[in-house]
Formats: C-alpha cells, sequence, structure tokens
C-alpha cells in the first residue's frame, strides 16, 4: 500500500511538473511568438526548444533575463553582448572572410561554428586574421517592429523560462556557451587565457 502511495505522489509530482512546463501562452505571448516565427524571422538564427537555427543563441530558457534586457537587445543589439556568444570573424589568407562564434582555440587551431552552422576547424599558421567582433550579427527591429510587437515579442520571450529550481543564467542568457552548439574537437567550449583577442599573420 505504501508503496502505491509513493508511486502516486511521484506521478502526480511529475504531471504538476509538466502542466507548469506546457502552460498556455497569454493572447500577448501568443502573438509574440508568431511575430518571433514569422515577421521578426527570429528562427532563421535562434533555436527554441529544438526548432530553429544554431548560428545564434539557443534561447529556449531566455526568460530568466529581465524584460528590460530583452527590449533592449531588440532595439540596440550591440548594447550588451553575452561573452559566450560574442560574434567570431576568421579571416583566411586568400582575403575570404568567415563569421560565427568560437566554439574552441588553442595553441595551433581554432574552431567554430560558422553562420552557416559548419563546424570549422582553422590551423592558426594557414588564416591572415582572427579576432572577436565587438558588432552583434543581430539587427536592431526598431522601426521594422512597432512598439507593440516588440512588447509581444518581449512577453513571448519572457514566457521561456528554466525548468523550477535552476534558476538564472539558463540557455541564451548564462556565460557557457548555446545549448545544442555542437562540441569541437570533443572539447567543451573554452577559450585559452593567454590567447590574444587578434591576432593577424603576415602574407
Amino acid at each position: 500500500m505504501r508503496s502505491i502511495l509513493v508511486s502516486t505522489l511521484i506521478l502526480s509530482g511529475v504531471a504538476l511538473a509538466q502542466t507548469e512546463t506546457i502552460a498556455p501562452l497569454t493572447a500577448e505571448q501568443a502573438q509574440g511568438k508568431a511575430i518571433f516565427e514569422g515577421k521578426g524571422n527570429c528562427t532563421s538564427c535562434h533555436r527554441i526548444k529544438g526548432v530553429g537555427a544554431r548560428t545564434g543563441p539557443d534561447l529556449s530558457e531566455i526568460g530568466s533575463r529581465r524584460p528590460e534586457q530583452l527590449r533592449t537587445k531588440l532595439i540596440n543589439p550591440d548594447a550588451e553582448i553575452n561573452t559566450a556568444n560574442h560574434p567570431y570573424r576568421v579571416v583566411l589568407k586568400d582575403g575570404t572572410v568567415v563569421n560565427g562564434r568560437l566554439l574552441n582555440i588553442d595553441t595551433f587551431t581554432v574552431q567554430m561554428i560558422d553562420d552557416k552552422e559548419n563546424l570549422r576547424s582553422f590551423v592558426k599558421a594557414d588564416v591572415k586574421s582572427y579576432a572577436f567582433v565587438d558588432k552583434s550579427p543581430m539587427p536592431s527591429y526598431q522601426g521594422k517592429l512597432s512598439d507593440q510587437e516588440i512588447g509581444d515579442v518581449v512577453a513571448y520571450l519572457s514566457s521561456l523560462r528554466p525548468p523550477p529550481g535552476q534558476g538564472r543564467g539558463g540557455r541564451g542568457g548564462g556565460g557557457g556557451p548555446p545549448a545544442g552548439a555542437p562540441p569541437a574537437a570533443g572539447a567543451p567550449p573554452a577559450r585559452g587565457p593567454a590567447t590574444p583577442a587578434t591576432v593577424d599573420h603576415p602574407n
């Protein structure tokens, strides 16, 4: 009898957690989701719960950030760029420019995911330069979306919260790499402390 009671309580807890996770969106949040996936074309760069691209940060738990931060990001993307999502650029010796996000850098190589979602690995000696980029690749939606539309998108993003107990610093909002980003060379993304931000090699 006791085991049945325990099992019932566990199942009830799971059902409650699932109910909290899939809480229906408000009308404002639903409109924001439609704008995010449609007019805003945000899924061409961002991923939410397995849907969308990986070139930008995973926003599955972006609701851990304050609404005013989300609004600022939509209007002025350059105002704050998370270290883990800082844009990176490699310039090859033939002048070819590769933009994306840094996954790993060591003594001899640079690994990144480019803006076409390809894993790339470069030997430092074979490239002209490699560096972080100060300007965010994300476009500003100031003038592209109305104040109401921006508010709706913020409401939707604010609903994407981490599971109970996880707290702040979820995907897209913490110091680690965005969830879903493939690891480089079997190692967690890391940036060597002794590596300069910009390195140029003569042709």
